[in-house]
């Protein structure tokens, strides 16, 4: 029975190796750890024992906790149509997350988000109102709200290409970019995402664009 228990151990393992889903993994090793404890303990290989014991325990924390991050978020009524429409990419949790840690600030009119040849130090998301996009003193196009601005700098580390300008008052999330840089750095899965959001702006933007030069 012992040497069933002890293959048993090791056909859990091989499966938790060549699985992709991280909670799997943990959960497939908490089981064939518990099995090894038993076998072990009544081989009398009480050293082998306790490790396991050990790595059960700390598996078991962390399938808790990936169980926690998991669990089913209620957005709030006023951000669903922004997560269904712009961030649809990032699970209601991430996009709840990520929502927290911007900053909503009002612009008034003639107040600049980014400045040609130079950084941006924020990603902004427009809200409500509009701005205007000009270079070299010249309007290029005006972008409405639910479009992001200086996000082609945070993605290629460049310095921004053209003046943004708020029209009026305009209501917009900012993200500093040092915050951000954060996030690649301490989740990548969570910046492919955001990058994944980003990207489907840009092309939304070209495809505004060509619209409006096939109309002019």
């Amino acid at each position: 029975m012992l040497i069933v228990l002890a293959n048993l151990a090791y056909v859990l393992t091989l499966i938790a190796f060549v699985t992709r889903d991280v909670l799997y993994l943990r959960s497939l090793l908490v089981a064939a750890q518990i099995i090894v404890v038993t076998y072990t303990w009544f081989n009398g290989v009480h050293l082998i024992s306790a490790w396991n014991a050990l790595f059960v325990v700390i598996n078991s924390y962390m399938v808790v906790q990936i169980l926690r991050e998991r669990r089913a978020v209620e957005l709030p009524v006023e951000l669903r149509p922004l997560h269904e429409r712009h961030f649809a990419a990032l699970s209601p949790q991430e996009f709840l997350r990520l929502w927290k840690q911007g900053r909503r600030e009002t612009l008034r009119s003639g107040d600049r988000l980014a400045r040609a040849g130079q950084r941006p130090d924020s990603l902004y998301f427009i809200l409500t109102g509009q701005v205007r996009v000009s270079r070299n003193h010249a309007n290029v196009f005006e972008l409405p709200a639910g479009y992001f601005v200086a996000e082609m700098s945070l993605l290629t580390g460049e310095t921004a290409n053209a003046d943004v300008d708020a029209i009026g008052d305009v209501e917009v999330v900012r993200w500093p970019t040092k915050d951000l840089r954060d996030v690649r750095q301490r989740n990548p899965s969570l910046w492919t995402k955001i990058q994944s959001v980003i990207g489907h702006d840009l092309v939304e933007k070209i495809q505004r664009t060509e619209r409006r030069e096939a109309a002019s």
